[in-house]
């Protein structure tokens, strides 16, 4: 008698900030293998944040073979890419790199912005959907060409480690619509590239790559490739999105109305919305999503890697795990006592915009311990997050329904394992939340996408991770009331500190 068919799965591929995971995601929306590796954050001068694309590329075979070595019999028959959004690489005309990738931590190019709204480039928010800021490419291009004219004249082709990782895999250079509109470059409502924004950044479109839908294909998996992660030769690749669209679409996030809140190394509210929804102040931002819906809402610089900051220099006896568990641990039978924390250690993104921004530590007495610390740093990251939260709102104006009990928003990212992040959030934006246990929802949306474009599926019909019972967290009254409190009191050391910022 014939044995069973081998279970066939799909492979989600996250690139991030810091590190890469894989997923080997079943039809019926079950996770059967993960794998993860991890690459610095590379800040050798003042403002830099970059990644070595070599380091990437190992940390990508290194996950894919540990990933295929765990499948346990189960076939690949698919792969999807997501990329953390915002970086920027140069190529050669051979598709080498030209130095490393800027990432959306750096901030050297709001040197560029200066000059950028001299030109005042009327009409570039509501063309893009993007705001005129040191993260989009722009004004990265614009820096790349004044600090680096060599690599900006030698380079064939500007683009992300998404994009590149693509190419390494399957020798075709091509972006989804998606992410490209995170560049700054693409217009929001056509899905072309903006002559406008090229015309600031100093480019033509023949330097970027080719434009695609999310599930269109890259091309087969090179037979090389194939053979060092232990994967089938040709399997099919296909171009997959940004880690904050596949976020939302890896947990359910898909619906106009719906809202996911993600925490990993940044920070990030967004909302699917039916139409492009725009902020009058442009303090936030609007992307491409699928099937011709958007996603509104705004990016914090300061997330996790604010936390990681507290584990290294408070809990750095501890190995790193431990660390964080402890931190957690602490921080949640602690009170901050009046400490407040203003974690803007890179600057900070939504709604602010000011790359000058440092942290900044107020009411600290001798009688504060490492666990009070921690606690207020947590809480700065929550009040961080409920910044954008609050402009979301008010740029919505009715344009999408409320977050209710029964609408709850979304929780993903590691911190999302956490019950104490989970409430400390609820209390802080006073919303009700769910988390949908999918902590790794960018690599699993990815995977869902592969699915979707392998057997033709309308996107909506992709898989849905299967997962144990959501996790429900409500505000409490008592606590939001006083959340209330610390947060005018955020706002208003904000204020001084973007003042000082500003005389600095």
């Amino acid at each position: 008698m014939k044995g069973a068919a081998p279970q066939e799965v799909c492979i989600g591929l996250d690139a991030g900030t810091t590190g890469c995971k894989a997923v080997a995601l079943s039809a019926a929306g079950r996770v059967c293998a993960e794998a993860s590796a991890t690459y610095p954050l590379l800040s050798d001068t003042a403002g830099a944040a970059e990644q070595d694309a070599a380091d990437l590329w190992r940390a990508v075979q290194a996950a894919l073979r540990a990933l295929a070595e765990g499948l346990g019999g189960a076939r690949p028959v698919a792969l999807a890419l997501s990329g953390a959004m915002h970086s920027l690489l140069a190529l050669s005309g051979r598709g080498e790199a030209l130095g490393r990738a800027t990432t959306w931590a750096d901030t050297r190019a709001a040197t560029a912005l200066a000059e950028l709204r001299r030109e005042n480039p009327a009409g570039l928010y509501e063309a893009t959907g993007c705001p005129l800021v040191a993260p989009y490419h722009p004004a990265r291009l614009r820096w790349l060409r004044a600090a680096e004219p060599a690599v900006f004249g030698r380079a064939a082709h500007f683009v992300s480690l998404k994009d590149w990782l693509g190419y390494q895999l399957t020798g075709a250079l091509r972006t989804d619509r998606g992410y490209a509109s995170t560049t700054g470059l693409l217009e929001l409502r056509t899905g072309r590239w903006s002559d406008l924004a090229l015309e600031l950044a100093g480019v033509t479109a023949a330097r970027l790559p080719e434009l695609a839908e999310p599930t269109d294909p890259l091309g087969p998996l090179r037979a090389e490739v194939a053979r060092a992660c232990g994967l089938p030769p040709g399997l099919p690749v296909f171009v997959g999105s940004s880690d904050g669209a596949l976020a939302n679409f890896g947990a359910g996030v898909r619906s106009p109305g719906s809202t996911a809140l993600t925490v990993g190394t940044s920070g990030a509210v967004r909302r699917v919305t039916a139409a492009p929804l725009l902020d009058p102040e442009a303090r936030t931002w609007c992307y491409r999503f699928f099937a011709g819906r958007f996603l509104a809402g705004g990016a914090v610089s300061n997330g996790g890697l604010t936390l990681e900051w507290v584990r290294r220099t408070l809990y750095g006896e501890l190995p790193k795990a431990e660390g964080f568990a402890r931190l957690l641990d602490e921080a949640a039978a602690a009170k901050a006592e009046g400490l407040m924390v203003l974690p803007y250690l890179t600057g900070e993104r939504s709604p602010h915009y000011n790359a000058a921004l440092r942290g900044a530590v107020f009411g600290l007495s001798e009688a504060h311990t490492r666990a009070d610390f921690a606690r207020a740093a947590l809480e700065g990251v929550a009040f961080c997050l409920k910044d954008v939260w609050e402009v979301l709102g008010t740029s919505a104006q009715g344009a999408a329904p409320p977050q209710t009990a029964e609408r709850p928003v979304q929780l993903t990212g590691g911190l999302s394992r956490s019950p104490f992040w989970a409430q400390l959030v609820a209390d802080v934006l006073g919303t009700p939340l769910e988390v949908v246990g999918v902590a790794d929802a960018s690599a699993v949306g990815a995977a869902a996408l592969a699915w979707a474009a392998q057997c033709g599926l309308p996107l909506g019909r992709a898989p849905h991770p299967a997962a144990a019972r959501p996790r429900r967290f409500t505000p409490r009254e008592a606590e939001r009331r006083r959340y209330d409190a610390a947060f005018a009191r955020f706002r208003a050391l904000y204020t001084a500190v973007a003042e000082d910022a500003a005389r600095s």
